[in-house]
């Protein structure tokens, strides 16, 4: 058996410790560099962090269960993150039907356990001949770009039109509120499309002029075009962009919905650039997503910066949950950044939102403390878990407060 380069880089996502731990003594064995991941969630993190080259998924997290449907979703987001994705199923000996639909799905091949260790080694080196042709093919290197996290309905539509559409020809108008992932959906579709070993090309809209758009629309020939704020495009620029976009792909952002873009920009400049139509819902309207995505972000900063690992208490998983998020995922996002560098696990909700309260003119500390409790209780409907996690209190804590002030 050859041994593998140590550039090779294998993911081995398995809830059982024994099974991750053979597969990474094995592998480590015969040159590779191997990371292993109890569950997605952990799997997600160093993906986002570092190029890996194959993934062996278990097909089961749960003990006892046998269907695969967590993994049946891992494996339609990996697909969805990098179409040159290189993943190798593993399942028990009952679960042949299970891994032959895991291959009709975009798996590249599957491993029964307890597995012959030849099989596996001969499976994963195929694997690896396969990711190398398939970025050779592409001329583009591994990609640790994002991936688009969420269950609710809105996210799952935008990840399966990125899937289906990336790699066609055609152009995407992507809708969506400041900071609903627009950036991240444009990476996406680049990164999946046939021209992904080409630059990405951005053009600001709201500063664009002539020079500007014959530059970038030169630039962008054979690649991807992104039009950011194509709403903010000057009128009298519309037939020019219009004509020099002809034969360009391009993928425009707009924070309207349709009836705005269209009075914006108008039918015939939305009929070239929108020709397929990506909507992305605010984070206080995808169910579930904002807990999902702090945590997430939490592993991710903590792996990043190099931090302890921190759990967020409930009563703040209850409040994250709750709050509106105005600057949605990107104001998430800084928050648990900053509660990881900070590294006291304190989370201050949509900062943007927030009014300061000013302070008595005789700087009492009783009446301040107590115009804070207030405030809080009032911001969150008299919620007191979402009052106490905001305040960095528990519960028991702000009760004895409350009954302090009276309130």
């Amino acid at each position: 058996m050859p041994v593998m380069s140590t550039e090779s880089h294998i993911l081995v996502i398995d809830d059982d410790p024994d099974i991750a731990k053979a597969a990474r003594l094995l592998l480590e064995r015969h040159g590779m560099r191997v990371s292993t991941a109890a569950d997605p969630e952990a799997a997600w993190v160093l993906l986002a962090s570092e190029p890996i080259d194959v993934i062996l998924l278990d097909l089961n997290f749960a003990r006892g269960r046998t269907t695969g449907d967590e993994s049946f979703a891992m494996l339609d987001r990996l697909i969805a993150a990098d179409a040159r994705a290189v993943v190798v199923v593993v399942t028990g000996h009952s679960g042949i039907a299970v891994a032959v639909r895991a291959m009709r799905s975009g798996a590249t091949d599957f491993v029964i356990k307890p597995w012959n260790n030849e099989r596996l080694l001969t499976t994963v080196e195929r694997g690896l001949a396969l990711r190398r042709a398939r970025l050779e093919a592409a001329a583009t290197p591994p990609v640790a770009g994002g991936v688009l996290l969420g269950e609710s309905a809105g996210i799952s539509r935008a990840r399966d039109l990125v899937a289906r559409v990336a790699p066609s020809s055609a152009s995407m108008l992507v809708h969506g509120a400041a900071g609903t992932g627009k950036t991240l959906i444009a990476q996406l579709i680049h990164q999946a499309s046939p021209h992904a070993h080409r630059p990405l090309v951005v053009l600001d809209a709201e500063a664009a002029d002539a020079d500007g758009i014959a530059a970038q629309t030169a630039a962008a020939a054979g690649s991807l075009l992104v039009i950011d704020h194509i709403d903010r495009l000057p009128r009298a620029l519309h037939a020019t962009l219009l004509h020099a976009v002809a034969g360009t792909r391009t993928v425009a952002t707009t924070r309207l919905d349709r009836a705005g873009i269209r009075t914006a920009i108008g039918e015939d400049l939305l009929d070239r650039v929108g020709t397929i139509e990506v909507a992305l819902p605010p984070l206080v309207d995808r169910a579930g997503d904002a807990v999902l995505l702090a945590r997430h972000f939490l592993a991710l900063f903590a792996y990043r910066h190099a931090r302890p690992t921190m759990a967020l208490a409930p009563e703040t998983l209850t409040a994250i949950a709750a709050d509106r998020w105005p600057d949605n995922v990107r104001g998430l996002r800084q928050a648990i950044e900053r509660a990881v560098l900070l590294g006291s696990g304190d989370l201050m909700l949509s900062p943007d939102t927030m009014e300061p309260t000013p302070l008595a003119p005789d700087l009492s500390l009783a009446r301040n403390e107590q115009a804070l409790i207030t405030a809080a209780l009032e911001r969150h409907a008299f919620n007191v878990s979402r009052a106490a996690a905001q305040l960095g209190l528990t519960r028991a804590a702000l009760y004895r407060r409350m009954a302090r002030y009276g309130l």
